[in-house]
């Protein structure tokens, strides 16, 4: 016959399974607890080096001279980011076409050994142009409008001066209609011809070099939506607008959110290299959220 448990017996082998629930229950909260963080730093860090390195990635075929900062949406209050205030936040750049200056025209898909021409080639034969057109040796300027026109939803044209040409020494920040002043200095190109390779423009050129980059749109990086509970903002890549036309960031319908929950977005610029700080916070639970920050640098 067995002997039953006695009461002391139960009360024990209560208060150790007791024991054993309780620092499992433990554990069972610290690795969920550490899961949710390690998810959330995780997705933090996604965020913060997918939104850096777009704008990095654009910022790097920004055109000389046209790389300003605004003070909040201001669109008065600008400057030479190496110039720029601390509580100047927005960034903004006019950026050469990068899409139709390494496309390639191939009249014969089944062969690489056909016509393999660039929508514009970036040269300029300065014996054959004049202050009002020149002549781009190895562009394919039908293939560049076709190009163009797809990239702005329509929006660009040869035939309206909505494609700007830059040559070196021609203009800074303050020439380029940022402010919605006429700019100086600038080929905007107002027709062209496909067959010779030639870009008309509407205004006289002041000075002509053997090389030029062609310009369809600025672009800007935009701090909105600034929660003060969280202290974070939503980041957007504003771009398909033309400071050059009289129009700004605010005037475009082409707004693309870089990141949300940003604490942090910092730009600044020595001598020839433009530095990029972003940190963005993702919340692991109610009283806690996990940071990151991610440094970029794009050399001028």
């Amino acid at each position: 016959m067995k002997r039953a448990f006695t009461l002391i017996e139960l009360i024990i082998t209560m208060v150790i399974l007791s024991i054993v629930s309780y620092i499992a229950s433990g554990l069972i909260v610290n690795t969920y607890k550490s899961y949710n963080q390690t998810n959330s730093m995780h997705k933090a860090n996604l965020k913060a080096e997918i939104a850096i390195t777009q704008i990095a990635n654009r910022l790097e075929y920004a055109i000389d001279g046209t790389v300003v900062k605004r003070k909040s949406e201001n669109q008065t209050d600008l400057a030479p980011i190496d110039q720029a205030p601390n509580d100047y936040t927005v960034l903004e750049w006019i950026g050469w076409d990068k899409d139709g200056f390494e496309a390639n025209n191939i009249e014969n898909n089944s062969s690489f050994t056909e016509k393999n021409t660039p929508a514009w080639s970036g040269f300029c034969n300065i014996r054959a142009s004049g202050q009002n057109f020149i002549v781009t040796p190895g562009s394919d300027l039908e293939f560049a409008r076709d190009i163009l026109k797809r990239l702005s939803n329509d929006n660009v044209d040869f035939n309206n001066s909505t494609v700007a040409i830059f040559f070196p020494g021609n203009y800074d920040y303050t020439t380029v209609g940022y402010n919605g002043d006429t700019p100086s200095g600038l080929g905007l190109v107002n027709n062209y011809n496909s067959a010779k390779n030639t870009l008309f423009f509407a205004n006289s050129l002041q000075r002509i070099t053997e090389h030029y980059k062609l310009a369809w749109s600025a672009y800007a990086v935009v701090p909105r939506n600034y929660d003060d509970t969280e202290k974070t903002f939503d980041l957007y890549l504003k771009y398909n607008f033309r400071p050059w036309k009289g129009e700004d960031y605010d005037t475009t319908k082409n707004s693309k959110l870089l990141a949300s929950n940003v604490t942090v977005f910092k730009t600044y610029a020595t001598q020839n290299r433009i530095h990029i700080k972003l940190c963005v916070k993702e919340r692991f639970s109610i009283k806690n959220s996990a940071s990151v920050c991610r440094e970029k640098v794009v050399f001028k």
